[in-house]
């Protein structure tokens, strides 16, 4: 389990809260009828929540933490975490990854590359695995609220358990299917946004008559980096 400040500082590398594009940006509190707060967090244009929300019980101890984001001009829960009384993340509910970074400001020679590893699944019971979707090196960028996706060339990158020669290379063991390494390349300098897709899926037959079929399901969640790129060939 995480004390709480933790997950705050990591929502802070993987995440953009704040709605842009002359979008109506408002911070919002929610009660009980005791007067203790409920709910705080932040809603644009209507009553839609963006960015970090956080859920009290009726004492005004937290206990839920949620990310939503703008995806294609629509409210998505992206991410959750249960808190205990302690301050805890509580081990096995809600559905959240940890994702690092090697470093903020790269050569425009060199990729920007991470790990990611979904902690908490949302199929908690399915055996789910991750593949990762990610513009390729030096093709447009998935706009803010990823609603150009078909307009992107696309890149998809899978968990350690399938890239057998990444698996090597980490030398790392156990149960690798919601782990992954990935990077880019950008081919302008100045401030970029690398945006993509964790994306955790399972496959599950069911029978139907004499036949069997065979679903595919799927959960994504979405994140963002801000990157600095710089030209070194013009350093002195």
């Amino acid at each position: 389990m995480k004390r709480i400040y933790i997950i705050i500082l990591i929502l802070g590398v993987t995440i953009s809260c704040d709605r842009k594009n002359n979008e109506v940006v408002s911070n919002r509190h929610f009660f009980y009828s005791n007067g203790i707060l409920k709910s705080e967090g932040k809603n644009y244009s209507e009553n839609e929540p963006i960015g970090i929300w956080n859920y009290y019980d009726s004492t005004g101890t937290l206990e839920r933490i949620v990310d939503y984001r703008l995806i294609n001009g629509k409210t998505y829960l992206n991410q959750d975490w249960y808190v205990s009384k302690l301050g805890d993340t509580i081990a096995n509910r809600g559905s959240n990854f940890n994702i690092i970074f090697d470093k903020d400001t790269i050569s425009i020679r060199e990729p920007i590359k991470a790990y990611v590893n979904l902690e908490t699944p949302l199929f908690k019971n399915d055996n789910s695995s991750i593949f990762i979707v990610i513009p390729k090196d030096y093709s447009i960028n998935i706009n803010e609220d990823f609603s150009n996706l078909e307009m992107v060339n696309l890149d998809t990158i899978y968990n350690l358990s399938l890239e057998n020669e990444m698996r090597k290379a980490s030398a790392l063991t156990g149960d690798l299917t919601k782990t992954a390494f990935f990077g880019r390349y950008f081919d302008s300098v100045g401030n970029q946004k690398f945006r993509g897709i964790i994306v955790e899926y399972f496959y599950k037959d069911s029978i139907m008559g004499d036949s069997t079929k065979l679903n595919y399901f799927e959960n994504k969640k979405y994140f963002e980096k801000d990157v600095f790129v710089i030209d070194t060939s013009t350093i002195n």
